[in-house]
């Protein structure tokens, strides 16, 4: 099989949709000789941030010496981001061998899903790789993700907010009590949520798991205005001027969880120097999350598909407005199952012009449907169907001083950051 047969078959798994059940993912462990048990793991989920959270902890413990695993979803361009290990994606030739290996040992009767066959794929590739750890973020909601057959060291939740409310619940208790799912007996959580409901939820489910819970703004602190210059006071360690230089206040938060998880992987055996720690922070990086893709005129990417996402990109544009004294152009194109109204109200205030489009994916919302939820805006509105054409369009209108923000999802950040760098994306599939 080769790279690119392996990923046409991988595509093809999503017709099994989406699983709720864990039966699949424990039986494909057993039948590829339990992999996620040869390595040490930390489970990060949440409804936003987690991303970023898992990037930041990866860098650090790199930066520390450790081997590390970071496995993440969706990928934006090609599916290698998905599984890296020290920050390099699983070679192609990896891949294919991998889903000969994987669709093998599954047999006849297993029949794992997209996200099961890649999720048993990383933790296979971590196991050959002797990871010392892995960083492994949820895919969806927690309690029945396919990641969480892991026995891990700490996990992480970082928010609860709405999202994925036909999988996950229409309430907040509802998503927390999926979300808190990944927390296992006698292992330490942290959490940086702000509803009281969901830290209810959160803080019951540690208790009957006999899980100590580290919250933030309770037990650990942060100062700072900016991710270029925070301090945090934890519960053993104070660091003072951190730098990290992911864009966006939500960022600091981020931050602060990881260095919760810092302090607690100290007391098992995974320590780390103010040295190294200050080093993975600096060289941390994350695609499609307030990414700079140019600087004159500022190009951002950012994939918030969710109103709490959209709520910080788009105080982070209306400060970045003020600062630059520049027009703001949106490009956006986001999936038909999203709440569209709430996320357009987060980000269009400041704006001068949207742009509409859409990814190519068959859940994509129309352009009509988009323009609908632009009522209350004056300014002008151009729909584009090709994400091409109207990156090519808000290029060409920009001036020095401008700002572009492309958003709404990360199938729409995929294929404008593959367009802006001249790389062919993929017309397929990348839940």
């Amino acid at each position: 099989m080769t790279y690119q047969e392996a990923i046409e078959y991988l595509y093809q798994l999503q017709r099994h949709g989406i699983r709720s059940s864990l039966d699949v993912s424990i039986r494909l462990m057993e039948a590829l000789g339990q992999p996620h048990l040869q390595f040490r793991s930390v489970h990060i989920g949440g409804t936003n941030g987690k991303g970023s959270t898992a990037a930041m902890l990866a860098s650090v413990l790199r930066a520390g010496g450790y081997r590390v695993g970071l496995y993440t979803s969706p990928h934006l361009i090609d599916f290698t981001e998905r599984i890296r290990v020290d920050g390099t994606p699983i070679p192609p030739e990896s891949v294919a061998k991998l889903t000969d290996h994987i669709r093998e040992a599954s047999g006849p009767t297993l029949s794992p899903t997209f996200f099961e066959f890649t999720t048993a794929m990383a933790f296979l590739y971590f196991a050959q790789q002797q990871v010392d750890v892995a960083v492994v973020e949820v895919g969806m909601g927690g309690r029945l993700d396919a990641t969480n057959v892991l026995n891990t060291l700490a996990s992480v939740i970082t928010n609860v907010d709405y999202d994925h409310e036909s999988y996950l619940g229409s309430t907040i208790e509802r998503i927390a009590g999926e979300k808190a799912g990944i927390i296992k007996e006698n292992t330490p959580v942290v959490t940086a949520s702000g509803r009281t409901e969901a830290i209810e939820v959160i803080e019951e489910i540690c208790r009957k798991q006999r899980a100590r819970l580290t919250l933030l703004g309770r037990d650990v602190w942060l100062d700072g205005r900016s991710p270029s210059d925070f301090d945090y006071h934890g519960q053993k360690m104070t660091l003072r001027h951190l730098f990290c230089p992911l864009l966006g206040h939500h960022q600091i938060i981020n931050a602060g969880s990881v260095l919760a998880v810092v302090e607690l992987l100290a007391n098992l055996g995974l320590g780390l120097t103010e040295k190294s720690i200050r080093e993975g922070f600096r060289s941390v990086r994350w695609e499609g999350r307030l990414e700079v893709a140019r600087k004159e005129p500022l190009v951002l990417l950012d994939g918030a598909h969710n109103p709490a996402g959209a709520r910080v990109v788009g105080n982070f544009l209306a400060e970045t407005k003020q600062v630059r004294k520049g027009r703001l152009l949106l490009i956006i194109g986001i999936l038909a199952d999203k709440n569209i109204s709430e996320i357009l109200k987060e980000l269009v205030p400041s704006c001068d012009e949207v742009i509409l489009t859409r990814p190519d994916y068959s859940g994509a919302a129309s352009l009509d449907t988009l323009r609908q939820g632009l009522r209350d805006f004056i300014g002008p509105v151009t729909p584009k169907e090709r994400i091409s054409e109207a990156v090519a369009y808000a290029m060409g209108r920009l001036l020095p001083q401008d700002i572009l923000c492309i958003t709404g999802s990360l199938y729409t950040v995929g294929a404008a950051k593959a367009f802006l760098e001249g790389r062919e994306k993929p017309s397929v599939f990348r839940g």
